[in-house]
């Protein structure tokens, strides 16, 4: 029988005679040959000798000079880490001189603005108060505190109540 032609799906059971002939059919290598094997040969007296020598430089510093030039980079910057602190540091007292002198001016002007706030509420209080009488029958005198005492202290005004 002739080969069959080879289809896309083939049965995946075939005859033992449809096997060999499948075999004889699709062998896909070339027979060996009696022919003796070739092989590359180096050229008669050998390749001609590489001097590396010459053409490969020193591999480097030694380990003492490296080990020392690392050190020397090292001290050099822990002395510019240590330059720019005291820098810093100094950078810092300055900012420090400057807000420690300009405390009794920033004081003063919370002050001004704490009075601006204080007579506002007392103009308020004259206002709203009028006609009141304390408990003695005096009429109310804006800013009085209801408290008896000899010092004194500031309202509590809080941030929020800021107008």
């Amino acid at each position: 029988l002739p080969p069959s032609p080879v289809f896309f799906f083939q049965p995946f059971f075939h005859s033992k005679e449809q096997q060999k002939s499948n075999r004889d059919v699709q062998t896909m290598s070339l027979r060996p040959s009696n022919a003796p094997p070739i092989q590359d040969m180096p050229p008669p007296g050998g390749y001609k000798k590489l001097d590396f020598g010459r053409y490969l430089p020193d591999r480097g510093p030694k380990g003492w000079q490296l080990w020392a030039g690392a050190s020397v980079l090292i001290m050099y910057g822990f002395y510019q880490v240590g330059k720019t602190n005291k820098r810093a540091i100094q950078q810092k007292m300055q900012e420090r001189k400057v807000r420690y002198a300009l405390g009794p001016l920033l004081q003063a002007e919370a002050d001004r603005e704490y009075m601006e706030r204080e007579l506002v509420a007392l103009r308020k209080e004259a206002e709203l108060m009028k006609g009141v009488m304390d408990e003695q029958g005096n009429p109310w005198k804006p800013g009085a505190s209801p408290y008896i005492g000899g010092q004194w202290m500031p309202r509590r005004i809080g941030y929020f109540m800021r107008s």
